[in-house]
C-alpha cells in the first residue's frame, strides 16, 4: 500500500520529466546546429536546406549520449527544485521556464571548467547561450504543464 502511494507520486514526475527533457533536448540540439550553420553562412558557405535538415537530424541523434545526458541530469535537478518551490510560489509554468533556463545555463557554464572547452559550439557566444537557455525554458514550461495535467 505504501509503495503504491509512493509510485502514484513519483510516476507523474517521471512522465513530466521525460516530456521536459525531450522538449529541452530537441530545441537545444536544433538551436545548436542552426547557430553553427548560421556562422558558416556568415563566412560565405552555401548550405542548402536539405543539408541543414540532414545536419540537424544528425546532431539530434549524435549529441544524445553526451549533451542529452547532461541535459537530463540538469533538468531532473531543476524540475525537482521547481516542483518543491511551486508548493509556495504557485506559478508553475513561469517557475518551470526559469528552472529550465537556469538548468541549461548551469550545464553550459559547468562544462567549461570541467572539460576546458565549450563542447556545444552553438553556445560559444551570447546569442548561442541565450538560445540554449530558451530551449531550457521551453522544456521547463513543458515539464510543468505536463506535471500539472497528470
Amino acid at each position: 500500500m505504501c509503495r503504491e502511494i509512493q509510485l502514484r507520486k513519483i510516476l507523474p514526475f517521471l512522465k513530466a520529466l521525460v516530456v521536459g527533457w525531450l522538449v529541452t533536448y530537441f530545441f537545444a540540439s536544433v538551436f545548436h546546429t542552426q547557430s553553427v550553420l548560421s556562422g558558416l553562412v556568415a563566412i560565405g558557405v552555401e548550405i542548402p536546406l536539405a543539408d541543414r535538415l540532414a545536419t540537424t537530424a544528425y546532431d539530434i541523434w549524435g549529441l544524445l549520449p553526451t549533451y542529452g545526458s547532461a541535459i537530463l541530469g540538469a533538468i531532473f535537478i531543476s524540475m525537482l527544485i521547481a516542483v518543491i518551490l511551486n508548493l509556495w510560489l504557485k506559478a508553475p509554468i513561469a517557475l518551470g521556464a526559469v528552472a529550465g533556463a537556469t538548468a541549461l545555463l548551469v550545464t553550459l557554464l559547468a562544462m567549461q571548467p570541467i572539460m576546458h572547452v565549450t563542447l556545444i559550439a552553438g553556445a560559444r557566444g551570447p546569442i548561442g547561450i541565450a538560445l540554449q537557455c530558451i530551449a531550457g525554458a521551453i522544456g521547463g514550461a513543458a515539464f510543468m504543464w505536463r506535471y500539472q495535467h497528470k
